[in-house]
């Protein structure tokens, strides 16, 4: 709930000039296909994801450089959740070297100064990992179903600019809701959860 670890709700209005929410959801969905290429978390995306909308939220961006944007705070994600992070050269080779070493290395810098080294904030995923294993207490339905199907609800919630007005933990309990309902559509999906993780249906 801290400010400096939330992006703001509004800065496509606000703060970028040349950004628009469709390009930013143009390169969230690339920088999926970046972390299934070179095995990267699913910790590592989201925190990457975060790290774009808390820039943005405080500098314009050209268009030019969002793709730049979008593989420096992959690579800072990287390093701090990867045990064996990708080097700085194949961020450059996915770009189709669009950027040289130097202007990630620059971009990475300035993301850091920006954010003021501020770069451990919980995402949905922080909140799934224990959600998911209340919400399939108890079920016939392996834990790996809930687990997927989370997880794939999850990505699909950081495609959409609109989903930064609700807290990570709010978005991992509808999540859980989402998936328990599309699982188990004969049971309440809500049934013992509230106390579990603290927000009513209506929320």
């Amino acid at each position: 709930m801290q400010r400096k670890r939330r992006p703001m709700i509004d800065y496509m209005d606000k703060v970028q000039k040349q950004v628009t929410t469709t390009m930013r959801t143009i390169l969230v969905d690339w920088l999926v296909e970046v972390a299934e290429e070179y095995k990267l978390l699913s910790d590592t995306l989201h925190l990457s994801v975060s790290y774009i909308d808390r820039f943005l939220s405080v500098n314009p961006v050209s268009k030019s450089r969002l793709q730049l944007l979008g593989v420096s705070s992959m690579l800072i994600a990287a390093k701090y959740e990867e045990v064996d992070p990708p080097r700085v050269d194949p961020f450059c080779n996915i770009t189709d070297n669009t950027y040289h070493k130097a202007e990630v290395v620059k971009m990475e810098a300035d993301m850091l100064t920006t954010l003021k080294f501020e770069m451990g904030n919980p995402t949905v995923n922080t909140f799934l990992r224990r959600f998911a294993n209340v919400a399939s207490e108890n079920q016939k339905t392996p834990n790996l179903q809930i687990e997927f199907l989370v997880g794939y609800l999850a990505e699909l919630s950081l495609l959409d600019y609109d989903c930064l007005r609700f807290s990570p933990s709010i978005m991992a309990a509808s999540v859980i809701f989402l998936a328990r309902f599309i699982i188990w559509p004969e049971v309440h999906p809500w049934t013992s959860l509230s106390e579990c993780l603290g927000y009513e249906p209506a929320d």
